[in-house]
């Protein structure tokens, strides 16, 4: 045997000592990381509120983790102060400049778990109302800044005025005086309010967005990720879960942000890079990477039903889905009622048929959210305002009992089976749960009947549909009373039968109705539950989302960790619903629109993105013109039948579920859209679902539909992408994701003709070969883009 010279190894030896200093830099570099054990999921982002703001922990720590927090470190401009036990934080000014968006730390057993705070981008503006020489008792401002409500103005040198701190945007408004509602004579802009009159609008602040930060993902390998950073950039904010990576793991290279995942991301089946920056005009678009192993998840195939980012959601009510039992039918023998208000026989079994049969995965979706099941009452009730019309409980939001089945929709081992088979199917399902109301008749109140709020009002008045001027006591009717959630009884007593269906069925979440009509404390409860006792415990997330008519300001303040995921985006869907269906609304309303989204709630967000829903008329009919927006829209579908009326209606359906489908957010459809179902308001919008004997233009609806979802499931820009408008006018609208080398562009005219759209393509979507998906033909010039639109429609190119 020959022996080896040590100085043969020298060479040997020294790339050891090389790879065992690197990799010694490299765990020293994630030695401040662990395995996330205190936060469940992703911590949101802090807004901090005018000079001082509390930071309840819980919203984001374990319960447990709160005793073992050492020390909490902030900005050097701003203040914190730490409860006695923990639980409180409270995040003051110590200067009058702070950063747009800051870290704040919190130290648990050394390491420093890392929260993201942001400055709100408030502007000062003053309402001036001049009542020329009249006298007025009294003037009021109403409008999107007020959530309608009015608020008071005081009368200073001879005009009234109301001063307020507004976030950038446009915003709707009125002017109240002596009760009397007028425009601002003294603002030229206007828009219609759909109703046969108008609002003054308002711009506040700076709306452009060219010059802010821009961000977006180019390259992976293995554990090595690069971003490309558009415009000017202070500073950049790499999280992995809910530590922020520093040093060595965030190196920029001019342009490049080069990002080392930490080597305990393998372990992990999912989690997520986060990437914001700052610069001097702003905040960037936000970038959420999911990991797979440690490793940017690039093959869609490899999503799970939790990774909740990527649902495509099927609303459905179960009355009018589809009757698979007709031994359970039971409709309300009341002469009185009219049979568009009873019931029409459909039930669990119906959906469980429909799940068997394929019908769901061959639309595409993979979560269905359906109508309260719990048990309503046997007979019917006249409504409080007038005509006065009766009505019985098929729609499930009149519950005479929290945790019973009504015996109209099926039983437990019907809801048992159907949610084992949609899990089987990688379908996610979500129930509607009721909590701000009961029926007169539930066993909750006539034990309890101190647990409601007042009907009466201290001036006479019935305290019923005050939506918003008693948002937190009003009743939905006379027998619909609501709970006080300022007893803490109420608020654990509906927090455990909310969690009852989720443990007893193994649901997947929920779709919450009237959301802010219940005080965030009962949210609040309820999310703590079921984070520390199923959600820590099982590893599972779980998913929240809730209805909520109001500002975008409103919609935000139920958000979050702690609270809920997601909330319907209903301010967008007007103006969606508007653009696409009338010919005179400009895309340039939405495309403002979309982007007001994204201020409020970030680029990748959960926030529910609709083709309609129970609550209101049919997008198709006022597409086609057979319903007004002027129409007294509850009404009308009483008088007559409410049909399409032009079948341009049909695909301005599309297109605008094409939107839907397109945007980041989740795209939630309501039964019936996929095939193109009319009708006026409630209960008109909800005529039970058709399966067989189509019409030719309801079966290419649906396919465009099922085209849609194929794309969006197989294509992560749609899911993960950032998002770039390329080109906006009144009648044509282009934007663009990206995710890595994945590259969609979406291009809409909705003009009454074909169109040959040109617009400039960025640096970074240029030189590619892209594949059309609706037949449409296209030019691509490298720098420029030539495509071919038909007349109402949309067409969408992809590089993979």
């Amino acid at each position: 045997m020959k022996t080896l010279k040590l100085k043969n190894h020298f060479p040997l030896a020294f790339l050891f000592l090389i790879i065992g200093l690197f990799y010694s830099c490299s765990e020293k570099s994630d030695s401040h990381i662990e395995a996330d054990k205190h936060i469940f999921g992703l911590a949101s982002i802090i807004e901090l509120q005018g000079d001082e703001t509390i930071i309840l922990l819980n919203d984001y720590f374990h319960s447990k983790a709160l005793p073992q927090i050492d020390s909490v470190s902030v900005h050097s401009s701003l203040r914190s102060d730490l409860s006695t036990d923990n639980s409180v934080l409270i995040v003051s000014a110590r200067s009058l400049i702070i950063p747009i968006i800051s870290e704040l730390k919190i130290w648990i057993n050394g390491k420093p778990h890392s929260l993201l705070m942001r400055v709100p981008l408030k502007n000062y503006h003053s309402f001036v109302f001049d009542p020329d020489n009249k006298r007025y008792r009294s003037v009021a401002l109403k409008g999107e800044m007020t959530d309608w409500m009015p608020l008071p103005m005081n009368m200073i040198d001879g005009v009234w005025q109301l001063n307020m701190q507004l976030d950038p945007g446009e915003y709707e408004y009125l002017f109240v005086a002596d009760g009397n509602e007028v425009i601002d004579i003294g603002n030229p802009d206007k828009v219609s309010n759909n109703t046969n009159g108008f609002n003054s609008v308002v711009q506040i602040g700076n709306l452009n967005t060219s010059d802010l930060p821009q961000i977006y993902p180019t390259r992976s390998r293995g554990r090595k990720v690069n971003i490309q950073l558009v415009n000017e950039i202070d500073e950049v904010f790499v999280l992995w879960q809910n530590f922020r990576l520093t040093g060595r793991q965030v190196q920029i290279n001019g342009s490049t942000l080069q990002l080392s995942i930490p080597h305990l991301a393998s372990g992990e089946k999912r989690s997520h890079l986060r990437v914001v920056a700052k610069g001097p005009m702003g905040i960037s678009n936000d970038l959420l990477i999911p990991l797979e192993y440690g490793k940017p998840l690039l093959n869609p195939d490899l999503l799970m039903r939790e990774d909740f980012e990527a649902t495509i959601m099927y609303f459905l009510m179960v009355d009018r889905f589809f009757n698979g039992n007709t031994d359970n039918d039971m409709r309300v023998d009341d002469p009185d009622v009219s049979p568009r208000a009873n019931y029409f026989g459909g039930d669990l079994d119906g959906v469980l048929q429909k799940l068997k049969e394929g019908y769901f995965s061959e639309l595409g979706v993979n979560a269905i959210w359906f109508s309260p099941i719990s048990q309503n009452p046997l007979d019917a009730y006249v409504e409080f305002p007038e005509p006065r019309r009766k009505y019985t409980g098929y729609h499930g939001y009149w519950p005479v009992s929290l945790t019973t089945i009504d015996h109209r929709f099926g039983t437990d081992e019907t809801l048992g089976e159907l949610v084992t088979l949609a899990h089987q199917k990688e379908i996610s399902v979500l129930l509607d749960f009721v909590s701000n109301h009961v029926h007169e008749d539930n066993p909750l109140i006539k034990d309890n009947p101190e647990w409601i709020t007042p009907i009466e009002l201290p001036d006479g008045r019935k305290n019923i549909r005050l939506w918003d001027e008693q948002r937190l006591t009003t009743w939905f009717d006379e027998f619909l009373p609501s709970l006080d959630f300022e007893n803490p009884m109420v608020v654990k007593t509906m927090v455990d039968s909310a969690y009852y269906w989720v443990d007893r069925f193994q649901l997947d979440g929920f779709r919450h109705d009237a959301t802010k009509h219940v005080p965030i404390n009962f949210w609040r409860e309820l999310t703590k539950k079921m984070k520390e006792e199923k959600m820590y415990i099982e590893n599972k997330r779980l998913f929240q989302i809730g209805e909520t008519f109001g500002s975008r300001e409103l919609i935000k303040s139920y958000i979050g960790s702690g609270l809920m995921n997601g909330k319907f985006e209903f301010n967008l869907y007007w103006d969606a619903r508007a653009v696409f269906a009338l010919n005179d609304q400009s895309f340039k309303r939405l495309d403002y629109s979309l982007h007001q989204t994204f201020n409020y709630y970030g680029y990748q967000n959960l926030m529910g993105n609709i083709t309609g829903n129970h609550d209101m008329p049919r997008f198709i009919s006022y597409a086609g013109g057979d319903l007004n927006f002027e129409d007294d829209n509850s009404q009308v579908g009483w008088e007559r039948e409410v049909g399409v009326g032009d079948p341009v209606g049909y695909k301005k359906l599309s297109a605008l579920t094409a939107f839907s489908l397109t945007i980041p957010g989740i795209p939630v459809i309501y039964y019936g859209d996929e095939i193109g179902i009319p009708g006026a308001n409630d209960p008109d919008s909800r005529r039970p679902m058709i399966f067989e004997n189509l019409s030719p233009r309801q079966l290419l609806v649906k396919e465009t539909l099922q085209k849609l979802t194929h794309l969006r499931r197989t294509n992560l820009a749609l899911t993960f992408g950032n998002f770039t408008t390329l080109k906006v006018s009144d009648q044509e609208y282009v934007f663009a994701r990206t995710y890595f080398e994945n590259r969609v562009i979406v291009i809409f005219n909705k003009s009454d003709q074909p169109k040959q759209i040109s617009f400039d393509l960025p640096t970074w979507y240029r030189g590619l070969d892209y594949k059309s998906h609706f037949n449409g033909e296209f030019l691509n010039q490298s720098v420029k883009m030539n495509v071919s639109v038909p007349a109402y429609g949309f067409e969408i190119l992809t590089y993979r």
